[in-house]
């Protein structure tokens, strides 16, 4: 365990940590010390995450870090597109921390995004949990990892690495090592993803290793979708015809370019995705009891649904009928199944319905529509469709309430309490 007293301030005041591999330099947000594009990773193509070489001196950890390379978001339909240029580059195993105090000793929030393993990631603008760290008081971390053809390409010469899934457990095992320098419990650490990052969450423990993690928030995750090894195969060999040359000595441009035509065919389902894993049944070590929340949105499905209209307005009695069933088979259903699996294995599961419909949204409860509650500011957000002419002040009232409430989940493992805009199911 590495000594508190390691961590100082340089000439200007600004917080200097020492890591595992070296000392690093944040700054300050207000009381909140932030620690940003943190490496806690290094990997070739298709290799396994390996541990960040120490380096002397002092490294700058003030500005956020890349995300993977990506395609547009097919979800800009209801988040629109980022608001801030983003820097994309293969070297994405980064995280950045937000901590009220170095030399406390607070509980752990780390955040895997979603984006159907293709796009998003951690130093999204979107994404800042710095408000969720200063108002619950604890330590929150917001992760990136490699996506699409770059975390989980399976081809003959490749096989199935699942890579990106490896980023994210050697992400919460670098964490775990190193989050007391900043003022974090190492044995309090709540994970909390949405869409994939809620399917990644369920696939860590469907690999049957040892939690890195003590409680988890899951929301809105598609935890029925397998990928088999033949499907994943298939989407290997058309990736690779699609790509006409080796994928270890493709430019990242050319990839993405492969990748846009095998997703084009996908017809919307997970082409990349963690090969021969099932969320739905997770293995944890007997005597292991963890606590969860699962949630889902009334109408998850919206935004799925929207994208069959291939430009089309979204609305009407039919839309609404395709929604819930949607909705029903893709989410809530194996969010329920999960659940019960859990339960069953004898940890504390609690799950809920988000029921917040903005006003003047035609897409509802929809997929994501909790995501400027508990991340940014309204500045991050606004105008984003999904919001619809929602207010701002509803907006951050609601807000302030959400993050409370996942907060004190993390501290002490109290089930959220029901509200207008969260329902308990049971």
């Amino acid at each position: 365990m590495l000594s508190m007293a390691a961590n100082a301030e340089d000439a200007a005041g600004r917080p200097v940590v020492e890591v595992a591999h070296g000392r690093l330099l944040g700054s300050r947000i207000g009381r909140l010390y932030a620690f940003r594009g943190v490496p806690y990773a290094i990997a070739d193509r298709f290799g396994p995450p390996q541990p960040v070489p120490a380096f002397t001196g002092i490294r700058e950890a003030v500005h956020p870090g890349p995300i993977c390379p990506q395609l547009p978001s097919r979800l800009e339909i209801i988040m629109g597109p980022p608001k801030q240029s983003r820097r994309m580059s293969e070297a994405c195993q980064v995280l950045s921390i937000f901590s009220p105090d170095l030399n406390g000793k607070r509980p752990v929030m780390a955040w895997f995004h979603g984006g159907a393993y293709v796009t998003g990631g951690g130093e999204e603008g979107w994404y800042d949990a710095s408000r969720l760290a200063d108002e619950g008081d604890i330590v929150t971390v917001t992760i990136s990892y490699r996506l699409g053809a770059f975390g989980y390409l399976h081809t003959d010469e490749l096989g199935a690495p699942n890579v990106g899934l490896q980023d994210q457990k050697v992400a919460l095992q670098w964490v775990r090592e190193n989050i007391a320098q900043f003022g974090g419990d190492p044995e309090t650490i709540t994970v909390f993803g949405q869409s994939a990052g809620a399917h990644s969450i369920a696939s860590l423990l469907a690999t049957g290793e040892r939690p890195l993690f003590r409680r988890a928030i899951l929301q809105s995750g598609p935890f029925g979708t397998v990928i088999s090894k033949a499907d994943a195969q298939a989407v290997g060999r058309q990736f690779r015809t699609a790509l006409g040359k080796s994928p270890a000595s493709a430019t990242f441009e050319e990839m993405l370019a492969a990748q846009k035509m095998v997703l084009a065919s996908s017809d919307g389902a997970l082409a990349f995705a963690p090969v021969e894993v099932n969320p739905l049944r997770p293995i944890v070590a007997k005597g292991t009891n963890l606590d969860f929340v699962v949630t889902w949105t009334r109408d998850d499905a919206a935004p799925f649904v929207a994208l069959r209209h291939k430009g089309k307005p979204f609305g009407g009695m039919i839309d609404d009928v395709m929604t819930i069933m949607a909705t029903r088979g893709f989410i809530s259903g194996p969010s329920k199944t999960l659940a019960k699996t859990l339960r069953k294995a004898g940890h504390q599961v609690s799950t809920y319905e988000i029921t917040w419909r903005p006003r003047g949204s035609p897409y509802g409860a929809t997929h994501c529509v909790e995501l400027p509650l508990l991340f940014g500011d309204y500045a991050d957000w606004e105008g984003v469709p999904m919001l619809g002419t929602a207010p701002a002040e509803q907006v951050e009232r609601l807000g302030r309430e959400a993050r409370a409430l996942w907060a004190a989940f993390a501290k002490s493992a109290r089930p959220p309490r029901a509200t207008e805009w969260l329902k308990q199911y049971s």
